[in-house]
C-alpha cells in the first residue's frame, strides 16, 4: 500500500487534510466491505487490481472558560458539546480535553444521580484531607490538597466519536472536578480530530 498526494486545506477554522491513499490488492485477496470497518469515500476504481480512496481529515481545537464553580464535582457534558459543535461533522475519530490548571481536574463519571457527585467530594477529602502536615501552605490550606487530588485525577480525558456524536456510556458524563474553595475560571484546551 503506498500514498500518493495529500491536499490541505483551511475552512473556517477547520483545517481538513485529503488524503489519497493506493491500495493494491490481487483479485484473489479481494473481501466483501466489512460494515464494521469505516467506509471509504470518493472511492473509485484504477483497474482489476487497485483502489483509489480520498478520506478527509479534521482537526479543530478551541480554548473555552469555565465557571468558577463552587468546590466539588460539577457535569459539564453539556457546555464541552455546545462549545464545539464541529464533533457532529465527524464520522470517527476523538476528542481530548486538556484543563489548563493544578488545582482542578477532569474525569468522566455517573452523570444520574448527583448524590455521586457529593460522594466523590466526601471520598477526596478523607484520602487528602487537609490537617495533613504539608509544608506548601502560602496558599491556603486547600492549596496543597487540590494539586494532589488534580494528579490523582488528571488534566485531561479523551473520548472517542462515532458518527457524530461523543461516544460517552449510557451513564457517562464529563466532570469538571473543582477542588479549591475561591476558585476562578478554568481553561480547557479542546482538541478535535477526525474523519469525516
Amino acid at each position: 500500500m503506498g500514498s500518493s498526494g495529500m491536499i490541505d486545506q483551511v475552512v473556517d477554522g477547520f483545517y481538513p487534510r485529503k488524503f489519497e491513499l493506493e491500495v493494491s490488492q490481487s483479485s484473489a485477496d479481494r473481501q466483501e466491505p466489512n460494515p464494521r470497518e469505516p467506509r471509504r469515500e470518493a472511492c473509485g476504481s484504477m483497474g482489476s487490481n487497485h483502489e483509489r480512496c480520498i478520506i478527509t481529515m479534521i482537526w479543530e481545537q478551541k480554548t473555552i472558560r469555565l465557571g468558577p464553580y463552587k468546590r466539588g464535582f460539577h457535569l459539564i457534558t453539556e457546555q464541552i458539546e455546545r462549545a464545539i459543535p464541529e464533533i457532529a461533522s465527524v464520522r470517527i475519530g476523538w476528542l481530548q480535553l486538556f484543563l489548563q490548571h493544578t488545582s482542578a481536574s477532569l474525569t468522566i463519571n455517573e452523570n444520574a444521580d448527583p448524590d455521586v457527585r457529593t460522594d466523590f467530594e466526601t471520598a477526596m477529602n478523607i484520602v487528602v484531607p487537609e490537617n495533613m502536615p504539608f509544608v506548601h501552605t502560602i496558599e491556603g490550606p486547600d492549596d496543597m490538597p487540590a494539586h494532589i487530588k488534580s494528579s490523582m485525577l488528571g488534566a485531561s480525558v479523551l473520548i472517542p466519536i462515532s458518527n457524530g456524536s461523543l461516544a460517552l456510556g449510557t451513564w457517562q458524563g464529563i466532570y469538571l472536578c473543582e477542588h479549591r474553595e475561591a476558585a476562578t475560571p478554568r481553561t480547557i484546551v479542546l482538541t478535535l480530530q477526525g474523519t469525516k
